[in-house]
C-alpha cells in the first residue's frame, strides 16, 4: 500500500462516526420517559405544560429542592428509521446492492434542551445537536460540514428564544411540524450535563489526531512500508521461512519471566514466537491472529510476566530504591518520577469488546489460573490479596489487574490505589529488604539456566554449520577424486595408446629395416650377376663390335639392364632407408612420451594417494566436531528446534524450554511481585500522592499541571499491573494525557473493533500489540459498505483503509513488519495455528472454511465429537421457520428429560434478530434459559458443550440465507463455540442451492462425522 492522506482518512472516520449519532431508543426504561410531543395547536400554553411535566417527574422520582434548579427537559426533532435512511441513500446513489440485517434503531435529526429559568425555561444554546445523518434523512446528502449546519441552525433557534419561551417554542413546533410528528422530549434531572452518550465516544480524538504528527499513527494508517517477513511454519510450502523461524527462537529471545501456570506445559512454536517478538522485536507495533481456541490469552500472559520480571530487574539496579520526590502537586505535596526503564513495561489492556477485557482482567488474578506448586509462595508475597478479595470469596492471589475505563470502574480502581497506599504504611507494612537480593539471585539463575540454552542452540547452530559444511566438503571430495580418477584413468588410457603406438612403430622399424636389408641382397646379387656377365665378356671386345656385333650388343644390352636394375634398387634402398629412420624417429618420440606419461601417471597416483590422505584427514575433523557437539547435545532435558518434523508436530512443538526451566521462570515472576511490593512501601508517597492527583483529576487538566497526570498514572498503572478499558471509555479516562504518553498497549480482540475506535489509544501509546481474529464476527458499523464507500469518495480517502471490511486487526497486521501471507491478497499478523477448545468436527469446520487446513488440533483433544446438519424446511417469516423451532424445542425436552445434557451447556444461535427474538419466546415456555439463545455476535468469546445453530429463512428469502453463508465468519464463530457436539438446522436444500463454498466445506465435513 502506497503512502496514503493520514487526514483525508481521519475526516472519513470522523464522518462515519458522526453518521452513526443520534441513536434514540423509545422503549427505554425508567431512567428515560420519552413522550411524543402533542401538535402545537393542542397546546395553549408550552410554559405551563412542561411546568406541570416537570413537577410530575419531581414528585415521582422525590427530587429534592436544591435539585430543582438543575432540572429541564431536552426535545428530539424528526425521528425517523436508520434502516430506512440508508435504503434510500443507497438508492439515490445508486450505491451496490447489499443484504443487510435490519438494525431497527431510530435517530433523531436535532435536539436541544432547556433549563428552568424563574418562572420560564432557558434555551441551553450549547447543547443543540445536529446529526449528520438527520441532515442526510432531511436533504437526501451528506453535508460539507455539518459543523456549520449546525452553528446556522443554532443562530435562527436563538433568535426564536431571544425574548420569549412562549413565543419561541410556537415558532419552533411550528416549523418542525412541517417536517415530521415524530417529536419527543425527556424530562432530565440534570439537563445542565447534557447526553454526553448521544455523541460518539472517539470524535474528540479523531478531531485531535489530525493536528497530530505521531509516528505510531501514521504507521498504523499507512502500514508497513519495508519488507514484511512472513513466518511460513509449514516445511512443505514454497514459502517456508526456517530461517527466521530459527532466528527468533534462539533461546536469547525467551523471556526470564512466566505467568505461574502448570510447567508442564510449553507454548506452542507459534505461540513462542509471538511472545519472543513481542518482547524483543524494536517495531512498536505488531499483530497476533488467533483462531478461536488457539491460547491468545495464554501468550499474552507470559507477555506481562515477563515485563513484571523486566521492571522488577531495572528496580534491582537502583543504587537507591527510593525515589526522591522532586514534583509538586500540592503545597508540600510531592511525588517522585516512575524511571522511564521501569514506566515503559507498565501494560494498559483495551478493547471495544467490554466482555473481553472483564474476562482478561478478572481471570488474571484468580488462584485457579496458577499451578498448585506456585499458589502457596504467591500467597506468601501477599501482593495486595486482601484488596483483591474484597468481596469476601477469597478466589484471588493478589491485587494483578482492574477495569478501568467507564467511570464508576475509575472510582474503584482509585479506591484500590488508596487502600494499596494505606497497606504501604509502615505501621501496616514489614519491610524486607532482602526480597532484591532474592530476586536478582533467581534472576541469574534463570539466565544461566537460558544462557546454557543459548550454548546449546549455538552449539546446535555450530552443528548444523558444520553438518552443511561437512556436506559441502564431502560433495566438494567427491567431485574431486572423481575428476582426479577421471585424469588418472584418461592418462592410463593415453599410456595404452602410446604403447600400442610404440609397439606398432617398433614393428615398422624392423619392416622397414628388413626391406633395406632386402634391397641390399637384391644389390648384391644384381652385382654378382653384373660380375658374373662380365666375366663371359666376348674376348676381343672391341675388335668384335665391327666383326660380331650382335654379340656384343646382347653383352652390353645384358650389363645395361643389370645396371638399370641396380639403379632401381639404390633408389628404392635410399627411401626404404629414409622411411626406416622416419619410423625410428617417430618410435623414439612415442618411446620418450610414454616414459614421459608413465613417470607423470606415477606421480600423479601419488599425489592421489597424498591428498586423499590429507582430505580424509580434513574431513574426519569436521566429523569429529559434529560428533563432538551432538554429544555435547545430548541432553534430555532440552528439545531443540526441529523444522524437518511434520507439520502437527513441528506446530505443537515448545522448542528449548524445559519443564524445569518454566519453572524456574515462574519462580522469577513471583520474586519480581515482591519486589514491586517492597519497592512500593519505599516509594508509598508517591502512590498515595498519584491517588490525589487521580482523584482531583479536574484540577490538573490545566497545561502546566497536565504532566503530573502522566506521572501518576505511571505510578498506577505500575502499583495494578494490568488495567483494562474499552476504547469507548478511552478517551475519558485519559483525555489528559498526550501522544505517547502510555507505555504498552495491548488490543484484544482487535478484529471486532472499528478502525477509528482506537485511534486515540495508538496516538496515546508507545507500543502497541493487537491480538485477534478477522476470521471471527468482524467489527459492527451500522452504515452500510456503499455508504462507507460514498464517505470514503467525499474525503478522497482511500478506499483500501476507508471500508467496511477494515478493522483494528487487519490495520494492525498490515502495520506489522512479522506476519504470514494467508492468501497472495491477505497479509495477517503473527498466526498461531494449534486449536485446544473444539473437538471434531467442530474443528474441522472451522479449519477448512477459514484457515485453508493450516491450523493443528492439539493431541489432547483426539477425542471425537458430534455434529450433524438437521434437515428442515418451511415457510418463513422474517427467517423465522416455526418447525425448525418445533424441533429444537422437542429436542432440548427429550435430552433434558433423559437426564443427558444440562440446558445451561447449550447455545442456540442464528444469523437472524428477528430468529432469536422468536426462539426466546418459544423455549422461555420450556425454561430454557434466555442467556443462552442469541446472534452469532452474542457468543464471540464464549463457549458451551452444546450448539444449535438455527440458519431459518425458507426460498422466499433466499437473500438472506445467501447473506448468512456468504462469508466463513458466522459459521465459523458458530462453530467454535461448541466444544462437544454442534447442529446445524436449517432447509439443507435451500442452502445448498446458494453455491455457497461455506455451506459445500460445512456439508463435507458433517457427512463424514459420526452423528
Amino acid at each position: 500500500m502506497g503512502k496514503v492522506n493520514k487526514n483525508n482518512v481521519l475526516a472519513s472516520w470522523i464522518d462515519i462516526e458522526k453518521f452513526s449519532e443520534g441513536d434514540i431508543d423509545l422503549k427505554a426504561g425508567d431512567d428515560k420517559n420519552y413522550k411524543q410531543l402533542r401538535r402545537a395547536d393542542l397546546i395553549d400554553n408550552w410554559t405551563n405544560f412542561f411546568k406541570a411535566k416537570l413537577s410530575e417527574f419531581r414528585y415521582r422520582n422525590k427530587i429534592s429542592k436544591e435539585k430543582v434548579k438543575n432540572m429541564g427537559f431536552t426535545i428530539y426533532f424528526d425521528i425517523f428509521r436508520f434502516d430506512d435512511l440508508i435504503n434510500d441513500l443507497s438508492e439515490k446513489f445508486n450505491l451496490p446492492e447489499e443484504y443487510r440485517e435490519d438494525s431497527n434503531s431510530n435517530k433523531f435529526t436535532y435536539c436541544l434542551s432547556f433549563s428552568v429559568a424563574e418562572n420560564s425555561f432557558k434555551l441551553l444554546e450549547d447543547q443543540l445537536f445536529y446529526t449528520m445523518s438527520g441532515y442526510a434523512h432531511r436533504y437526501g446528502k451528506l453535508p460539507e460540514n455539518i459543523l456549520e449546519v449546525e452553528a446556522d441552525l443554532g443562530k435562527q433557534i436563538a433568535e426564536f428564544f431571544e425574548y420569549d419561551f412562549e413565543d419561541g417554542m410556537m415558532k419552533l413546533i411550528s416549523q418542525e411540524l412541517r417536517w415530521s410528528t415524530r417529536n419527543y422530549y425527556v424530562i432530565n434531572e440534570n439537563v445542565t450535563k447534557g447526553e454526553p452518550l448521544l455523541h460518539s465516544f472517539y470524535l474528540d480524538d479523531l478531531l485531535w489526531a489530525k493536528n497530530e504528527d505521531y509516528e505510531l499513527l501514521d504507521r498504523y494508517i499507512d502500514g508497513f512500508s519495508g519488507k514484511q517477513i512472513n513466518l511460513d511454519s509449514n516445511n512443505k510450502s514454497s514459502t517456508f521461512n526456517g530461517k527466521n523461524i530459527a532466528e527468533i527462537l534462539e533461546p536469547k529471545n525467551y523471556p526470564l519471566g512466566r505467568f505461574p501456570s502448570n510447567p508442564k506445559w510449553g507454548l506452542s512454536l507459534m505461540q513462542q514466537i509471538a511472545v519472543n517478538v513481542a518482547l524483543n522485536d524494536p517495531e512498536k507495533i505488531r499483530g497476533v491472529n488467533g483462531p478461536p481456541g488457539t491460547g491468545k490469552t495464554t501468550l499474552l500472559k507470559d507477555v506481562f510476566a515477563e515485563l513484571v520480571v523486566r521492571q522488577a530487574y531495572e528496580i534491582s539496579k537502583l543504587k537507591d530504591k527510593h525515589l526522591t520526590e522532586t514534583h509538586t502537586y500540592f503545597r508540600n505535596g510531592k511525588i517522585a518520577q516512575l524511571p522511564v526503564e521501569i514506566a515503559d513495561k507498565n501494560i494498559l489492556v483495551a478493547s471495544s469488546n467490554n466482555g473481553a477485557v472483564q474476562n482478561i482482567v478478572k481471570e488474571l488474578p484468580q488462584k485457579g489460573q496458577l499451578s498448585n506448586e506456585f499458589l502457596k509462595a504467591t500467597m506468601n508475597v501477599d501482593y495486595f490479596s486482601n484488596i483483591s478479595n474484597n468481596d469476601g470469596d477469597l478466589d484471588n492471589w493478589g491485587m494483578f489487574a482492574t477495569e478501568g475505563g467507564k467511570s464508576t470502574n475509575r472510582q474503584n480502581m482509585l479506591e484500590i490505589i488508596r487502600q494499596m497506599a494505606e497497606e504501604l504504611k509502615p505501621e501496616y507494612f514489614i519491610s524486607d529488604k532482602a526480597v532484591y537480593s532474592k530476586f536478582t539471585e533467581q534472576y541469574e539463575r534463570v539466565s544461566a539456566m537460558r544462557q546454557k540454552m543459548q550454548n546449546l542452540f549455538d552449539a546446535c547452530k555450530k552443528k548444523e554449520k558444520l553438518r552443511l559444511k561437512l556436506e559441502v566438503k564431502q560433495q566438494e571430495y567427491r567431485q574431486e577424486l572423481s575428476e582426479k580418477e577421471a585424469t588418472y584413468e584418461q592418462l592410463s588410457c593415453n599410456i595404452e595408446e602410446l604403447e600400442n603406438l610404440v609397439d606398432i612403430q617398433a614393428r615398422k622399424v624392423s619392416v622397414a629395416k628388413e626391406q633395406v636389408v632386402n634391397k641390399d641382397y637384391r644389390i648384391e646379387l644384381i652385382d654378382s650377376k653384373i660380375d658374373e656377365t662380365k666375366r663371359h665378356k666376348p674376348a676381343m671386345f672391341t675388335l668384335k663390335k665391327f666383326i660380331c656385333p650382335r654379340s656384343v650388343e646382347t653383352y652390353v644390352n645384358e650389363i645395361n639392364e643389370l645396371k638399370s636394375s641396380k639403379t632401381a634398387l639404390l633408389q628404392e634402398r635410399i627411401e626404404l632407408q629414409a622411411r626406416s629412420e622416419s619410423v625410428q624417429r617417430q618410435l623414439i618420440e612415442s618411446q620418450e612420451k610414454l616414459q614421459k606419461s608413465t613417470t607423470y601417471r606415477e606421480r600423479f597416483q601419488a599425489e592421489i594417494i597424498s591428498w586423499k590422505q590429507e582430505s580424509e584427514i580434513k574431513l574426519s575433523r569436521i566429523e569429529k566436531k559434529i560428533s563432538s557437539l551432538e554429544l555435547k547435545l545430548k541432553d534430555p532435558n532440552y528439545m531443540p528446534l526441529d523444522l524437518s518434523l511434520a507439520y502437527a508436530d513441528l506446530q505443537q512443538t515448545a522448542p528449548w524450554s524445559t519443564k524445569e526451566y518454566r519453572t524456574e521462570q515462574s519462580k522469577l515472576f513471583i520474586y519480581a511481585l515482591a519486589v514491586r511490593k517492597q519497592f512500593l512501601h519505599e516509594n508509598s508517597k508517591s502512590l498515595k500522592g498519584s491517588w490525589n492527583i487521580w482523584n482531583r483529576i479536574a484540577d490538573y487538566s490545566v497545561p502546566h499541571k497536565k504532566h503530573l497526570i502522566a506521572y501518576a498514572w505511571d505510578w498506577i498503572n505500575f502499583a495494578i499491573p494490568v488495567i483494562s478499558t474499552t476504547f469507548a471509555s478511552f478517551h475519558g479516562m485519559f483525555r489528559n494525557m498526550g501522544a505517547g504518553s502510555i507505555a504498552n498497549l495491548f488490543i484484544d480482540e482487535a478484529g471486532q473493533a472499528t478502525p477509528q475506535s482506537a485511534v486515540g489509544a495508538i496516538l496515546r501509546s508507545k507500543k502497541v500489540m493487537a491480538v485477534g481474529d478477522p476470521a471471527q464476527i468482524p467489527s459492527v458499523i451500522p452504515l452500510s459498505n456503499g455508504l462507507i464507500s460514498l464517505i470514503a469518495n467525499k474525503n478522497n480517502a482511500s478506499e483500501q483503509i476507508v471500508n467496511g471490511d477494515e478493522s483494528v486487526q487487519t490495520l494492525v497486521d498490515s502495520a506489522s513488519r512479522f506476519g504470514y501471507q494467508k492468501t497472495e491478497d491477505e497479509w495477517i499478523g503473527m498466526p498461531l495455528w494449534v486449536h485446544r477448545r473444539c473437538l471434531d468436527p467442530m474443528f474441522s469446520i472451522s479449519n477448512q472454511i477459514s484457515y485453508a487446513g493450516q491450523m493443528v488440533l492439539a493431541d489432547s483433544m483426539s477425542k471425537a465429537g458430534k455434529g450433524a446438519w438437521v434437515d428442515i424446511s418451511g415457510r418463513s417469516d422474517d427467517k423465522f421457520v416455526q418447525e425448525q423451532a418445533n424441533w429444537l424445542k422437542n429436542e432440548i425436552l427429550r435430552r433434558a428429560s433423559d437426564g443427558e445434557v444440562d440446558t445451561n451447556n447449550i447455545y442456540v444461535i442464528s444469523p437472524f434478530k428477528n430468529v432469536v427474538t422468536q426462539l426466546k419466546q418459544y423455549l422461555q415456555t420450556i425454561g430454557f434459559p434466555q442467556k443462552n439463545i442469541g446472534t452469532v455476535h452474542t457468543f464471540q468469546g464464549k463457549e458451551a458443550a452444546i450448539v444449535y445453530l438455527v440458519l431459518g429463512a425458507s426460498f422466499e428469502e433466499s437473500g438472506a440465507a445467501s447473506w448468512a453463508v456468504s462469508t466463513p465468519n458466522l459459521m465459523n464463530v458458530a462453530a467454535t463455540r461448541a466444544k462437544k457436539e454442534f447442529y446445524i438446522v436449517g432447509d439443507k436444500k435451500l442452502y445448498k442451492s446458494l453455491n455457497s463454498e461455506v455451506v459445500i466445506k460445512t456439508l463435507s465435513v458433517l457427512e463424514n462425522t459420526d452423528i
